[in-house]
């Protein structure tokens, strides 16, 4: 398998360590963009009431089209919060979206000592499925997975990966919807 393995979805749903679970086992290389924007400085600003750097994505872009030229294509399990305009696309390249119940990642993200608005900004991106969204539009269905977290253990999930990968099928379109579980505006009341 020499693929470029981007793992995305919200904050706290587990792609760290998924991902660097996945890379372990597959042997592959293992970029996590945050920490490579933070320490080439590949960002504009910091925005103060996110609690986060706003990245230069044309910057980002620039340095991935090195990486890949210096490294090669394959090989790599990338984790990133979101798949973008940024994300130069490579033979080979696939998508896995983690995806959390919303109710334990606001959980999650209250034990990391989040602002309310904070977590509510990242539940809401969980609930209307953004990370899987921006991947579909980057990469199309056919090489996207998506992989419910949800009470599961990290070597559940790279069983379940490796399942869905060899099997070649892409996205499936019943896969997750949190929104048929829960109503958004009852559970902003719930967090803010």
């Amino acid at each position: 398998m020499d693929k470029t393995i981007i793992v995305t979805g919200t904050p706290g749903v587990g792609k760290t360590v998924f991902a660097r679970l996945l890379a372990k086992q597959t042997g592959f290389r293992f970029l996590n963009l945050g920490e490579l924007v933070k320490k080439e400085r590949l960002y504009g600003r910091f925005d103060r009431p996110r609690q986060s750097y706003v990245i230069d994505e044309q910057r980002l872009r620039k340095t991935l089209i090195d990486f890949f030229a210096a490294h090669g294509e394959g090989g790599l399990v990338i984790e990133t919060n979101w798949v973008g305009k940024f994300m130069p696309k490579k033979r080979g390249m696939i998508a896995i979206v983690v995806r959390l119940d919303p109710v334990i990642l606001a959980s999650r993200l209250r034990g990391r000592r989040w602002p309310k608005r904070k977590i509510w900004e990242n539940v809401e991106t969980e609930l209307i499925d953004l990370s899987l969204y921006e991947s579909l539009k980057c990469l199309g269905a056919r090489r996207v997975y998506e992989i419910d977290a949800t009470r599961k253990r990290p070597r559940q999930l790279l069983h379940e990966a490796m399942r869905l990968i060899s099997a070649s099928r892409g996205w499936n379109a019943v896969a997750v919807d949190w929104l048929q579980r829960y109503d958004p505006i009852e559970l902003s009341r719930k967090i803010l």
